[in-house]
């Protein structure tokens, strides 16, 4: 079979909690599950194909998937604790190599999303040829940190506002063709690169310009930092011809959990107990 599926995903779950996240806090399994309640509802009418990568998790997690997942959609990959990186570049193999889909997500364990807002991703990303990747969650970085600190560009499409952005997480939504044209730059990830520098070398914003790192070094050491990890790692793609093009909504799809760090405008812990009473129900 070949692209039979409206979109694929590559998700990696460990059981540790990350840092403290604003819903359950001491219990990883129901905070993957509310999550993973909460794709569904946001994906409901797309056919999906799925890949579980299960970093060092007991086997409840891989029954909770089973239990929540139809089996001809579903492959899960258990692996022995190998981290962090080693899952992202497991990520990027998977989706590589799938030939279910041609939009490609790569999804983390402790992102909540809006019901029936998934599509509205998809949408866009065959909206035209300037929308590389996009992602669900926006930062709130996004208001305050220098990096963010560039000319924007907006569109609207289907009520939901977009904007494009120097850089995101690492939970983001692209096609098979432009994670194959970027998989070199995206695996530096995985040899110690940072993840923003990853996207200010994918969309092409500060590394260019010598004026920043003279202006970064003096007024921002963190932004000045990022740029000296995307030269170490990057350097060599920084000359690449084409200047991709990342996308956030507004307001969020998705949000990442970790406390002080959801995204605006949305009530999140609301959100996620509808998710469960309603599943349950």
């Amino acid at each position: 079979m070949s692209n039979n599926y409206d979109l694929a995903v590559a998700w990696r779950i460990y059981p540790g909690v990350s840092k403290t996240p604003i819903i359950f806090p001491n219990s990883k399994f129901q905070l993957v599950k509310t999550c993973l309640q909460s794709f569904l509802l946001s994906a409901e009418g797309l056919l999906v194909r799925y890949f579980f990568i299960l970093d060092g998790c007991p086997p409840s997690y891989n029954e909770l998937i089973q239990s929540m997942f139809p089996a001809a959609d579903t492959t899960i990959i258990e692996t022995q604790s190998i981290g962090n990186w080693a899952t992202f570049n497991k990520q990027i193999e998977i989706l590589l190599q799938q030939t279910d889909a041609e939009a490609v997500y790569f999804a983390e364990d402790d992102y909540l999303y809006r019901p029936g807002k998934f599509k509205k991703m998809l949408g866009m990303l065959h909206n035209g040829t300037d929308v590389d990747f996009l992602s669900c969650y926006v930062h709130m970085d996004t208001f305050t940190h220098p990096i963010h600190r560039h000319k924007k560009e907006e569109r609207m499409l289907d009520d939901q506002l977009w904007k494009t952005d120097s850089s995101t997480c690492l939970t983001f939504l692209t096609t098979k063709q432009t994670l194959f044209e970027t998989q070199n730059v995206l695996l530096t990830y995985a040899k110690g690169n940072n993840d923003c520098a990853v996207w200010l070398v994918l969309t092409k914003t500060f590394v260019l310009n010598p004026f920043a790192y003279v202006r970064f070094f003096f007024m921002s050491k963190e932004s000045f930092n990022i740029l000296k990890m995307a030269v170490k790692y990057s350097f060599r793609h920084f000359f690449s011809r084409k200047k991709y093009k990342l996308w956030i909504p507004y307001p969020a799809i998705g949000t990442h959990l970790e406390k002080d760090l959801v995204s605006p405008e949305v009530d999140w812990v609301e959100l996620s107990k509808c998710i469960n009473e309603n599943w349950e129900n």
